[in-house]
């Protein structure tokens, strides 16, 4: 049971921990992992705790202990101990199969004396409990030799089995949600970055087409709810919470600085910072930034779409080297089995 309080308290210390962010790690990442492996974890402990509260720990007999005959002969494993010496396992079949245990008595040459030990005990049980001839019970003596046994059986340790396993189940949904999250996270960032261009050219020319900068995102979310479709796109996501933002009366240098955090790339962070600019200081040349802005985006993405054109083909290397093997592995084989066959 002191195992299970044990993981307990170090499940809670390090739920406590996280929530506190006592480990340095930051508070919403892996939410749901994190919750997971708490209830995975706990729920596991108390299955565990309560399997090993019913089954009880090891219980020890000091004057002798009988048990209840079954419809077929069945082991139990003991602990014996004379006269407090070190305890040895022995194994008690009920009820104990006399022809089978003389034989192998009979033919076994050379035993240790521990076996001899043992056999002799075993011999000790049997003529008990002839001279017992209980139909119902089996026993073991509480002495032997005019010495004092004691019998220790051990306890169910299936419980701790269990909370060792669920603990392993819960680690493995941790690890496995935090890499579906950091999977689902690169390609949030990926995609943003891949939709930038598009983004900032399409507000340059709402800009420049006379439009003030909330007018234009207000234009752009209500463009991407109309042909909205299946798979989402984060940008315009943030654009939408940013007409949220705008509309329950947060200013709109807060709403753009927060654009910038939520998406938390450098390319919309500076974007973000021309817009509050703008606000703060009024600068005339907004547009012809934009438009400086927007050439650039476009030319990274070139070079990205190069990049990525050069990592498919490198994937793809090994698929033609497997092809290679197999087209010679068709011409060569028929080639030698002609050639030695022949």
């Amino acid at each position: 049971m002191w195992l299970h309080i044990i993981l307990f308290v170090m499940i809670v210390i390090v739920a406590l921990g996280w929530k506190f962010q006592w480990f340095g790690v930051e508070k919403k990442k892996n939410q749901q992992g994190r919750r997971l492996f708490v209830m995975v974890a706990l729920c596991g402990n108390i299955l565990g705790a309560v399997l090993t509260f019913q089954s009880g720990g090891n219980k020890i007999y000091s004057n002798g202990h009988s048990m209840k005959k079954e419809e077929g002969p069945y082991e139990e494993k003991f602990l014996v101990s004379v006269d407090g010496s070190k305890p040895e396992t022995i194994y008690v079949q009920i009820p104990q199969k006399e022809t089978q245990q003389n034989t192998e008595m009979e033919t076994e040459e050379k035993i240790s004396p521990e076996a001899a030990y043992l056999n002799e005990l075993q011999e000790t049980i049997m003529q008990y409990n002839q001279k017992k001839a209980d139909e119902d019970y089996y026993y073991l003596p509480g002495e032997w030799k005019g010495k004092h046994l004691e019998w220790e059986q051990p306890g169910n340790h299936s419980g701790a089995v269990f909370s060792a396993l669920f603990l392993v189940a819960a680690i493995a949904v941790f690890i496995l949600k935090g890499r579906e999250e950091f999977t689902l996270e690169q390609k949030r960032r990926e995609q943003m970055l891949m939709d930038y261009p598009g983004v900032i050219m399409k507000f340059t020319l709402l800009v420049q087409a006379g439009m003030t900068a909330r007018k234009a995102f207000e234009k752009m979310a209500v463009d991407y709810k109309r042909r909205k479709m299946d798979k989402k796109k984060y940008v315009y996501e943030e654009i939408l919470v940013i007409c949220y933002e705008l509309d329950s009366g947060v200013s709109e240098s807060e709403a753009y600085r927060h654009f910038g955090e939520r998406c938390g790339q450098v390319k919309y962070k500076t974007f973000a910072t021309l817009l509050i600019q703008n606000l703060q200081k009024g600068s005339r040349h907004l547009e012809d930034m934009l438009e400086r802005e927007s050439i650039e985006a476009w030319e990274e993405r070139k070079r990205k779409a190069r990049v990525l054109g050069e990592a498919a083909a490198t994937k793809l290397l090994g698929p033609m080297v497997l092809m290679l093997l197999v087209v010679m592995a068709v011409i060569m084989i028929p080639a030698c089995l002609t050639f030695y066959g022949g």
